[in-house]
Protein backbone atom coordinates (compact mmCIF):
# COMPACT_ATOMS: atom_id res chain seq x y z
CA UNK A 1 0.00 0.00 0.00
CA UNK A 2 1.33 3.37 -1.15
CA UNK A 3 1.38 6.27 0.73
CA UNK A 4 1.74 10.35 -0.28
CA UNK A 5 4.13 11.81 2.23
CA UNK A 6 6.21 14.85 2.62
CA UNK A 7 10.17 14.78 2.67
CA UNK A 8 11.70 16.03 5.64
CA UNK A 9 13.00 19.63 5.34
CA UNK A 10 16.52 20.61 5.63
CA UNK A 11 17.24 21.33 9.18
CA UNK A 12 19.82 24.37 8.09
CA UNK A 13 19.48 25.73 4.88
CA UNK A 14 22.97 27.42 4.77
CA UNK A 15 24.63 24.03 4.54
CA UNK A 16 24.57 20.67 2.89
CA UNK A 17 21.51 18.18 2.64
CA UNK A 18 20.01 15.12 1.09
CA UNK A 19 17.62 12.81 0.98
CA UNK A 20 17.12 8.99 -0.07
CA UNK A 21 14.78 6.22 -0.59
CA UNK A 22 16.82 4.01 1.45
CA UNK A 23 17.04 0.03 -0.52
CA UNK A 24 20.10 -0.90 0.84
CA UNK A 25 23.14 -0.11 3.25
CA UNK A 26 26.32 -1.53 1.38
CA UNK A 27 28.42 -2.89 4.82
CA UNK A 28 31.94 -3.00 2.75
CA UNK A 29 31.90 1.13 2.26
CA UNK A 30 32.86 3.44 4.86
CA UNK A 31 31.28 6.57 3.92
CA UNK A 32 27.96 7.59 2.23
CA UNK A 33 27.76 5.97 -0.66
CA UNK A 34 26.98 3.15 1.71
CA UNK A 35 23.43 4.20 1.53
CA UNK A 36 21.92 2.75 -1.95
CA UNK A 37 18.60 4.32 -2.92
CA UNK A 38 16.63 6.62 -5.24
CA UNK A 39 17.41 10.54 -4.44
CA UNK A 40 14.57 12.42 -3.23
CA UNK A 41 13.82 16.01 -2.93
CA UNK A 42 13.54 18.26 0.73
CA UNK A 43 10.35 19.21 0.78
CA UNK A 44 8.67 17.56 -2.01
CA UNK A 45 6.13 14.96 -1.87
CA UNK A 46 6.41 11.54 -2.92
CA UNK A 47 4.41 8.21 -3.12
CA UNK A 48 6.07 5.54 -1.51
CA UNK A 49 5.22 2.72 0.10
CA UNK A 50 3.88 2.16 3.58
CA UNK A 51 7.04 0.60 5.56
CA UNK A 52 9.54 2.12 3.52
CA UNK A 53 12.62 3.90 5.00
CA UNK A 54 13.60 8.01 3.99
CA UNK A 55 17.70 8.44 5.03
CA UNK A 56 18.13 12.14 5.62
CA UNK A 57 21.99 14.13 5.78
CA UNK A 58 21.86 17.42 7.35
CA UNK A 59 25.12 19.41 8.15
CA UNK A 60 23.84 21.73 10.87
CA UNK A 61 25.49 24.95 12.78
CA UNK A 62 27.57 27.63 11.15
CA UNK A 63 29.93 27.18 7.95
CA UNK A 64 32.97 27.10 9.85
CA UNK A 65 30.97 25.19 13.13
CA UNK A 66 28.80 22.55 11.39
CA UNK A 67 28.27 19.08 12.68
CA UNK A 68 26.80 16.27 10.52
CA UNK A 69 22.26 14.92 11.69
CA UNK A 70 21.70 12.01 10.46
CA UNK A 71 18.08 10.71 10.87
CA UNK A 72 15.94 7.55 9.49
CA UNK A 73 11.93 7.79 8.47
CA UNK A 74 9.57 5.42 8.21
CA UNK A 75 6.61 5.49 6.53
CA UNK A 76 4.10 4.78 8.11
CA UNK A 77 -0.18 5.26 7.93
CA UNK A 78 -0.47 8.42 9.35
CA UNK A 79 3.19 10.04 7.49
CA UNK A 80 6.26 10.09 8.51
CA UNK A 81 7.85 8.52 11.91
CA UNK A 82 11.22 9.26 12.81
CA UNK A 83 13.09 5.98 14.22
CA UNK A 84 17.03 6.88 14.43
CA UNK A 85 18.75 10.02 14.99
CA UNK A 86 22.38 10.54 15.27
CA UNK A 87 24.61 13.49 15.76
CA UNK A 88 28.14 14.18 15.13
CA UNK A 89 30.58 16.30 16.72
CA UNK A 90 31.58 20.17 15.06
CA UNK A 91 33.39 18.97 11.50
CA UNK A 92 32.86 15.49 11.78
CA UNK A 93 33.25 13.45 8.40
CA UNK A 94 32.72 9.88 9.75
CA UNK A 95 29.04 10.33 10.04
CA UNK A 96 28.53 7.34 7.97
CA UNK A 97 30.57 5.04 9.90
CA UNK A 98 28.92 6.08 13.42
CA UNK A 99 25.29 4.76 11.79
CA UNK A 100 26.06 2.62 9.11
CA UNK A 101 25.25 -0.44 11.32
CA UNK A 102 22.62 0.94 13.50
CA UNK A 103 20.31 1.61 10.37
CA UNK A 104 21.59 -2.17 8.67
CA UNK A 105 19.84 -3.46 12.10
CA UNK A 106 16.80 -1.44 11.87
CA UNK A 107 16.48 -1.95 7.90
CA UNK A 108 17.11 -6.07 8.85
CA UNK A 109 14.41 -6.19 11.65
CA UNK A 110 11.53 -4.45 9.33
CA UNK A 111 12.58 -6.90 6.89
CA UNK A 112 12.00 -9.52 9.46
CA UNK A 113 15.49 -10.89 9.63
CA UNK A 114 18.00 -11.31 11.62
CA UNK A 115 21.23 -9.26 11.32
CA UNK A 116 23.82 -11.55 9.97
CA UNK A 117 26.41 -11.15 12.68
CA UNK A 118 23.61 -11.66 15.83
CA UNK A 119 23.52 -15.20 14.97
CA UNK A 120 25.89 -17.04 12.56
CA UNK A 121 24.48 -20.44 13.44
CA UNK A 122 20.66 -19.16 12.25
CA UNK A 123 21.49 -20.43 8.93
CA UNK A 124 21.95 -24.06 10.36
CA UNK A 125 19.32 -26.19 10.66
CA UNK A 126 19.09 -28.60 14.15
CA UNK A 127 20.21 -31.39 12.47
CA UNK A 128 23.45 -29.87 11.33
CA UNK A 129 24.12 -28.08 14.52
CA UNK A 130 23.29 -31.68 16.19
CA UNK A 131 25.86 -33.58 14.25
CA UNK A 132 28.66 -30.67 14.62
CA UNK A 133 27.96 -31.50 18.54
CA UNK A 134 28.46 -34.58 18.23
CA UNK A 135 31.14 -34.68 16.14
CA UNK A 136 32.87 -32.56 18.81
CA UNK A 137 32.56 -35.39 21.94
CA UNK A 138 29.04 -33.63 23.45
CA UNK A 139 25.27 -35.91 23.52
CA UNK A 140 22.77 -34.68 22.29
CA UNK A 141 19.04 -35.37 24.12
CA UNK A 142 15.73 -34.27 23.57
CA UNK A 143 14.07 -33.72 26.58
CA UNK A 144 10.80 -31.81 25.64
CA UNK A 145 7.50 -31.16 23.22
CA UNK A 146 5.53 -27.77 23.49
CA UNK A 147 1.71 -29.25 23.87
CA UNK A 148 0.18 -26.35 22.04
CA UNK A 149 2.24 -26.81 19.15
CA UNK A 150 4.68 -30.04 19.32
CA UNK A 151 7.16 -28.40 18.77
CA UNK A 152 10.39 -29.87 20.73
CA UNK A 153 11.86 -27.45 23.13
CA UNK A 154 14.30 -28.41 25.08
CA UNK A 155 17.88 -30.04 24.38
CA UNK A 156 19.94 -31.23 26.66
CA UNK A 157 23.42 -31.61 25.85
CA UNK A 158 26.46 -33.33 27.83
CA UNK A 159 30.19 -34.10 27.03
CA UNK A 160 30.62 -37.46 26.76
CA UNK A 161 32.26 -39.56 29.22
CA UNK A 162 36.53 -39.90 28.57
CA UNK A 163 36.23 -36.94 26.43
CA UNK A 164 38.07 -34.07 26.88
Amino acid sequence: MKKIVRIPETLDDRNKCWRKHLVQVDKEQPNGFAFKGEWLQAGERAEMEIGSFILCYDEVGSRKNWYPVVRLFKVVENGLDEVYRWEGNVRERCWALAARDDIIAILAEAQGQESKEENLLAGFSDEELIAELERRGYAVFRCGIDIGTGAELIYRVLRKEGEE
